[in-house]
């Protein structure tokens, strides 16, 4: 090529009329909706079958243009440097024992935050972990997760009800122990009345209400400003 002509990145002289449309549709989307599109919404703006957006899409991923997560989300699609908010279902923890688990809304979470494993967001209730840190209204992040290793940090139901707790397994049975010496630790004799619903991996916290300390309010002794 002669030196006046326009400079164009590799990757990009590599894709099709058709894959180059698709790549520019997800890019729109995605700054308008602040999620990726799913699949059926790109076959639907093109007005051609879903597989062939998935073979566009599996080419394109091929190509370095984007990722595509094979975990079964139906907005999976990444942008190469682009980050991407995703829905995360929020748990309801007010639901009673017998009840099923209800996640009544959701909220647009970074989807590099989230990570590529199954998540949802719960409230914690209560001050039974706040030595570790956890304290009530803390809004947890929660990977999914059928096995865990001792001491992390999960959300289970017990007895029907959703809790949050450090996980032990001792002699073959399950303990769930809190992070505050007001609560005792909880051994689970019947399996039925147990279900790991998942690891807390993050938190989110809200620092309104919380007191606003005026500049020069902190004195210092004057011993110590003396010396």
């Amino acid at each position: 090529p002669s030196p006046s002509a326009p400079s164009c990145p590799v990757l990009m002289q590599e894709l099709t009329p058709r894959q180059a449309s698709i790549l520019k549709f997800i890019e729109l989307f995605i700054s308008k909706h602040q999620q990726p599109p799913a699949e059926r919404e790109i076959a639907a703006h093109f007005r051609i079958h879903q597989s062939a957006i998935r073979k566009h899409l599996n080419a394109l991923e091929k190509k370095g243009q984007l990722e595509l997560r094979r975990d079964g989300r139906s907005r999976g699609i990444r942008l190469r440097g682009v980050s991407a908010a995703i829905p995360v279902p929020v748990l309801d923890p007010a639901a009673g024992p017998g009840e099923a688990l209800e996640y009544g809304r959701s909220m647009m979470l970074d989807a590099e935050f989230v990570g590529t494993e199954e998540a949802f967001l719960f409230t914690m209730e209560g001050d039974s972990m706040s030595d570790a840190g956890i304290n009530d209204g803390d809004l947890l992040l929660v990977r999914r997760a059928q096995t865990v290793r001792n001491g992390e940090v999960v959300v289970a139901r017990l007895e029907g009800v959703p809790v949050v707790r450090r996980y032990f397994e001792i002699a073959g049975r399950v303990v769930l122990e809190p992070a505050n010496r007001r609560y005792r630790p909880v051994t689970v004799h019947d399996p039925g009345a147990y279900l790991l619903l998942g690891r807390v991996a993050a938190l989110i916290r809200s620092l309104t209400g919380m007191s606003i300390r005026k500049r020069g309010a902190l004195r210092v002794p004057e011993s110590s400003a003396s010396s």
